[in-house]
């Protein structure tokens, strides 16, 4: 039952970032427009890009061995921070040098204040996925979520005070987003204190070598993945004016809430596969595939029929174009779902490296279909990219899952009567515990 209730946290931790996030995504899209918004995402993406880059894969490992050994959750924090300052320090270095190289071309429109908030978010970034980890693998969902949603609420409500005083512009909803990012280190310092008692000092050498040992096997498969989600917008940023990155960050943020229902159930799943003290087994993998594959699939078709109304109503005509870009993405998003559960099946097996092959030939068809696609068909070419390249990505994992499990694809894909009646079960008990608490509460008034 507590993956279940992990499953439902991390879904409504989920939602409250989305609503968040939406809040967020319309401000700015009514103030900036299009450019502004375009603009925006490109300073954003590259913190995002870069932070799990240059993490080694240490955010996995942390998971992995944490949910294993909780003891090892002392050996982690600080050693995390340690990491975090080094490896964050390289990549600072390495940002600056290529800034100066591509201010006049590639990166002209990114200004040095804008380039100094992109260096302080770095490290900040790199930290806060380590520690989130830590979290992670001590199966501390509910603070996990809280954590995660740190940044969004301090972006939502600054971006609404900013527009409000007719302050927003791209480099302060920038730094609002940058100072997220430190708030939510700093929210989860008290935490972390616990757990190593204020030590923070404390830097194991041999939990590095042991995480770096496993985060190398999963660390091409975490640089393949990012490329696979993040690349697109890049060429996009590249190829076209800014104002249809602006458009295609639209359609790729609708689409990513209907993939919120996978990423939900996988952060609840991997822990407790891995730990093996749960009754949950991997037997229960195809289930969750199949439930996940089916709830994403509704998201999809609801998506679908109320997307264009939403896009004028929230975001307005000039993100109207956004609308098709969207419905290409879906399909893809679909698959993505299904690909996400199996994949935390397989990192919870110890087998990242099925990851890492799975993600190494997807980002070779991404880099063709990208590159083909987008300079023929613009953001419409980049969504069908996407869409191939994650149906793609599902029949990799799915192969490499039944050479581990020998599971059959309909276990994955088909729904069976026995789920739809749990379903109905679960729902039904939900209902009863809401009424009940609900009646418990207007007795105490009375």
């Amino acid at each position: 039952m507590s993956f279940v209730r992990n499953s439902f946290l991390t879904l409504f931790g989920t939602l409250g970032r989305v609503a968040f996030s939406m809040v967020t995504q319309i401000i700015i899209s009514r103030v900036l427009g299009p450019v502004g918004k375009g603009l925006y995402a490109f300073l954003v993406q590259i913190p995002t890009v870069l932070v799990p880059l240059c993490s080694l894969g240490l955010n996995y490992a942390n998971t992995y061995y944490i949910a294993r050994n909780p003891e090892d959750g002392k050996k982690a924090v600080g050693s995390s921070l340690g990491m975090a300052a080094f490896l964050g320090g390289i990549m600072v270095i390495g940002v600056s040098i290529a800034y100066y190289f591509m201010r006049d071309g590639y990166m002209q429109a990114v200004t040095p204040i804008q380039l100094g908030l992109i260096l302080l978010a770095i490290p900040f970034g790199l930290l806060n996925l380590y520690w989130l980890s830590v979290l992670w693998g001590m199966d501390s969902i509910g603070k996990y979520n809280l954590a995660l949603l740190v940044q969004f609420v301090v972006l939502s409500a600054g971006v609404t005070a900013a527009a409000a005083m007719g302050m927003l512009t791209v480099t302060t909803g920038f730094g609002i987003w940058v100072a997220g990012n430190v708030l939510t280190t700093l929210y989860m310092l008290p935490e972390m204190a616990k757990i190593v008692r204020w030590r923070f000092h404390t830097f194991s050498l041999s939990y590095i070598r042991q995480t770096i040992g496993y985060g190398a096997k999963s660390y091409l498969a975490n640089v393949m993945t990012v490329i696979n989600y993040r690349l697109d917008l890049f060429i996009i940023a590249g190829f076209l004016p800014m104002s249809q990155v602006g458009l295609y960050t639209t359609a790729v943020t609708l689409a990513e809430m209907v993939g919120y229902v996978g990423n939900a159930v996988n952060t609840a799943l991997i822990p407790k596969l891995a730990s093996e003290k749960d009754s949950l087994t991997f037997s229960m993998t195809p289930k969750v595939t199949r439930l996940t594959i089916m709830l994403t699939l509704l998201a999809a078709l609801g998506m679908a029929i109320i997307a264009y109304p939403l896009i004028l109503l929230f975001f307005g005509a000039r993100f109207s174009g956004a609308f098709y870009p969207l419905l290409l993405l879906l399909p893809g998003i679909v698959a993505l779902g299904g690909s996400v559960v199996i994949s935390g099946d397989l990192m919870a097996r110890g087998k990242p490296i099925y990851s890492s092959i799975a993600s190494g030939i997807t980002v070779v068809l991404t880099l063709i279909l990208d590159f083909t696609l987008i300079p023929l068909w613009g953001i419409t070419g980049a969504s069908i990219a996407s869409s191939l390249v994650y149906i793609s990505l599902f029949t990799l994992n799915y192969v490499f899952y039944r050479r581990e499990s020998g599971e059959k694809l309909k276990s994955v894909l088909i729904i069976t009567r026995e789920d739809m009646k749990e379903m109905a079960l679960f729902i039904k008990q939900l209902g009863n515990k809401w009424v009940s608490r609900r009646k418990a509460v207007q007795d105490g008034k009375k």
